[in-house]
């Protein structure tokens, strides 16, 4: 049952990380059917797809105290406000993925640190590869936004 909420939360999650990163004119082109609330909401990636994605953490068995779930909210919404680029010199989506999977770390100190660092790597190689294939702008995103919770089936599986 826990891989159908991660599959439907992973959903929910790849189309919020994708309207976060589109301009109005695209907004209203490819998600006008989305009720108006959320599509005017204006941090649909960072608080949105990332308040998903830290649900998903919570269903698959990560635990911590409030604090470290909020620290880790900020942590990530941090991490979704930059593609390395100032320090790369490109978009890194490698840096991108790692770095959103890593500021995990605050609930990785009360329960599962060894399949949170997996999720590390895994983010990391999933959204710099397909972000490497993809050329379509759409795709590219909702599937960067879809390994978000989906990664986190790590915690089921070790």
């Amino acid at each position: 049952m826990i891989w159908i909420w991660l599959i439907l939360l992973s959903v929910v999650s790849g189309c919020l990380y994708r309207m976060g990163g589109c301009g109005p004119a695209d907004l209203q082109a490819e998600w006008g059917w989305v009720p108006a609330p959320i599509r005017k909401f204006p941090k649909k990636r960072d608080v949105l797809a990332n308040g998903v994605t830290l649900f998903a953490a919570s269903l698959a068995g990560v635990s911590g105290p409030w604090w470290a779930w909020l620290l880790a909210f900020g942590l990530v919404w941090a991490s979704l406000s930059t593609y390395w680029d100032e320090l790369f010199g490109y978009d890194n989506f490698y840096a991108h993925g790692f770095m959103i999977a890593f500021s995990m770390l605050p609930l990785a100190f009360f329960g599962e640190p060894l399949s949170l660092g997996i999720r590390c790597i895994a983010l990391a190689v999933l959204m710099g590869v397909w972000s490497k294939i993809n050329g379509n702008a759409t795709i590219e995103e909702i599937g960067r936004g879809f390994f978000m919770p989906i990664t986190l089936g790590l915690v089921v599986l070790i």
